[in-house]
């Protein structure tokens, strides 16, 4: 019995021992370790850069389209006080003539006082359409029995063309324009060159795949920026804007006051944009 229960023990020993240098000789489990997470970076410069560009790419593109586009400035003049005056004055030569009624409207003026506005803005003239003068008076014509013949109409046209020139191109006007004109210009290669920086901004941000995160801030606070200095503008337009001409310091005023309202507008809307925007990147980086 003792030795075969001591062979038992030295089994058991021997299978222990086995045992042990089996697991010896296994090499551990290295801990499992989860993938490292790319955490998102803020580009707050890159947003701040883009936020100015945007800011002057507004207020120059609305300029561009509105107080130095001659169609635009002329729908200004022509429903602003000198705009009634000349209006006034044709009538009153057609009255002359015995077609009363006041047949020459805003509508109808507009393209002769935008040819005006052609010649301020150095500009070159293009010519005029009289099809809705030649409608106008015909028509008035017709119901007060007179008959406006063709040759009539080309004086009619050549009478208002005459009056615009003589009210929007004075010499106290033209000399006023110079500084227009050079605004013009400056306004123009600031609107191609923040355009340009724009774009290439726009390029390294989506190579940096920050593209959502720099436009919407970009959008809402260059807008904001646009906003306040136009609104800035629209206060301060008749303390900055000086000449000699009375007529040429109001229709500037006016002109310029419209084209910063709408610029102003502009600015609201890329707010708005921007902020759509910023919350469309924080959804999408959420999931």
């Amino acid at each position: 019995m003792d030795n075969q229960f001591m062979k038992r023990e030295v089994l058991s020993l021997e299978t222990q021992s086995r045992m042990s240098r089996y697991h010896s000789d296994e090499e551990p489990e290295a801990p499992q370790q989860s993938a490292p997470t790319e955490s998102y970076q803020r580009r707050p410069g890159l947003a701040r850069w883009l936020a100015l560009l945007f800011a002057i790419l507004t207020i120059t593109l609305g300029l561009r389209f509105t107080a130095f586009n001659a169609t635009y400035t002329a729908g200004v003049v022509s429903r602003s006080s000198v705009g009634e005056k000349i209006i006034n004055r044709l009538n009153d030569n057609l009255d002359s003539y015995g077609v009363s009624g006041s047949p020459v409207t805003t509508s109808v003026a507009e393209p002769f006082i935008a040819q005006g506005v052609e010649r301020l803005y150095g500009q070159a003239v293009t010519a005029i359409d009289t099809t809705d003068l030649a409608t106008a008076i015909k028509t008035q014509a017709a119901q007060t029995g007179v008959t406006a013949s063709d040759k009539f109409i080309n004086r009619v046209s050549q009478d208002a063309q005459k009056q615009t020139k003589s009210t929007l191109n004075a010499s106290a006007m033209m000399a006023a324009m110079t500084k227009v004109q050079l605004a013009r210009r400056v306004n123009y290669w600031l609107m191609l060159a923040s355009a340009l920086l724009a774009v290439v901004t726009l390029i390294y941000a989506v190579g940096m795949h920050h593209f959502l995160g720099s436009l919407g801030p970009g959008l809402t606070l260059g807008g904001f920026l646009a906003g306040v200095v136009s609104i800035g503008g629209f206060f301060f337009a008749p303390f900055a804007i000086t000449s000699t001409s009375g007529l040429a310091t109001t229709l500037m005023t006016t002109v310029a006051r419209s084209g910063l309202s709408v610029v102003i507008f502009i600015g609201v809307t890329e707010v708005v944009l921007g902020l759509l925007v910023m919350l469309g990147h924080r959804t999408f980086r959420r999931e």
